[in-house]
């Protein structure tokens, strides 16, 4: 506005001043003050032209709607995946349409699942976990945020019942196709090696019956080998599932590597170990995890045997953010490119005389202690590194 009054002023001062000079008949000064009038009258437009843009934008502001709660609620409504608020001291809200038809309630959810309120109560901020509830399994999320005189949870409810089938179907014909090949490889030569043992023990030679004795000791061999399998495929099978307490995990890495170290498998292995200061304990299954580290380390061993330089072995025990790591590393001949995806299948190994069991059973109680074992990118002098990756706590998240 004041752009304009001045622009409007100069436009009438140098139109008098033009109308004096011409009727003076000063033509230079008339020349100018034109020369003004054009300036000013430019000025004049562009300010107009500012001001009227300044005017239209507040405007189309004005009109765009605020959102409300009304608006917030539909969009919710929207998302398909069950969407809860675990308010502290009061209890569980379903915060869209989704949520209230899983638990058939309005808004509050008077009687919540043991399973439901169990599972948020021990999950960690922005950790994820499965949950049956109502004959399906849910993946759970929960985000916290803590308020001045309360903490509120939002969870999210995932149905994983179609995928965990899918995952299943395939994980059952991938057995089926082990176990068929497994079995049928021994069963071969046994009911082979069966008939040539019967046919020399037909004969009278003592050639013969040396030649009997040699099949039988291969067919004992094959059988032992082939119990073995069984034995192992059970072990997957029946794994039992982990009963959490509270562990001091520095202590716990210690204990597993002293009986390591005593094991026939670590002759002539140098072990080092490195705890990270201030290592929190943690909620496992101490045997179970025990067994996992010590097949892992059992691995790692196996590996260093045809160094022809001395066999070494690292285990570390690290923070990762708010979870817990163990490493296992050795110098051994190392795992080719082939195999890193497949390490941790069952019954596959590169070992002649190894079952193929050790690394897949390790990974599963880690997963069942909801973390995980994976084969990580190895550096100099390791020729293979393992990590172990454990959830933490909330007090590791909050330290």
């Amino acid at each position: 506005m004041i752009l304009r009054l001045l622009c409007v002023a100069g436009v009438a001062v140098t139109a008098i001043l033009a109308f004096t000079s011409a009727r003076d008949q000063m033509w230079a000064n008339m020349a100018l003050c034109l020369l003004g009038l054009a300036v000013s009258t430019v000025m004049l437009l562009a300010a107009h032209e500012i001001g009227r843009r300044e005017e239209i934008v507040p405007a189309e502001a004005r009109s765009r709607p605020e959102p409300t709660p009304q608006t917030l609620s539909a969009l919710l409504d929207q998302v398909p995946v069950p969407l809860l608020r675990s308010v502290e001291g009061e209890g569980y809200y379903a915060l869209n349409l989704a949520a209230r038809r899983l638990f058939r309630v309005d808004d509050f959810i008077s009687d919540p699942p043991p399973a439901l309120v169990t599972a948020v109560m021990r999950a960690e901020r922005g950790a994820r976990s499965s949950i049956r509830l109502f004959d399906s399994i849910y993946a759970l999320g929960v985000s916290e945020l803590s308020f001045e005189k309360r903490k509120e949870r939002f969870i999210s409810l995932t149905d994983i019942q179609a995928e965990m089938r899918i995952a299943e179907a395939t994980a059952l014909g991938d057995t089926l196709r082990v176990i068929s090949h497994e079995i049928m490889n021994s069963l071969t030569p046994v009911a082979s090696l069966a008939e040539t043992a019967q046919h020399y023990l037909e004969g009278e030679a003592p050639e013969d019956v040396q030649s009997a004795r040699e099949a039988l000791a291969l067919l004992e061999r094959r059988a032992r080998g082939l119990k073995r399998f069984v034995e192992g495929y059970r072990s997957l099978a029946r794994l039992p599932k982990p009963e959490l307490r509270r562990v001091d995990v520095s202590g716990f890495v210690a204990d597993v590597v002293r009986v390591f170290e005593q094991s026939a498998v670590a002759k002539g292995v140098t072990v080092t170990l490195h705890i990270d200061e201030g290592a929190p304990s943690l909620e496992m299954d101490e045997a179970l995890m025990a067994q996992a580290v010590i097949n892992v380390l059992t691995n790692a061993a196996e590996a260093t045997r045809d160094n022809s330089g001395p066999r070494r072995v690292n285990i570390a025990l690290r923070r990762l953010d708010n979870d817990m790591g163990i490493e296992i590393a050795d110098n051994g001949t190392g795992i080719e490119p082939a195999m890193r995806d497949r390490i941790f299948h069952g019954f596959i190994t590169t070992k002649p005389e190894g079952a193929g069991i050790g690394l897949s059973l390790a990974r599963q109680i880690a997963l069942a202690h909801g973390g995980d074992l994976r084969l990580t990118e190895h550096s100099e002098p390791w020729s293979s590194e393992f990590l172990f990756r454990l959830p933490g706590s909330k007090s590791m998240a909050d330290s």
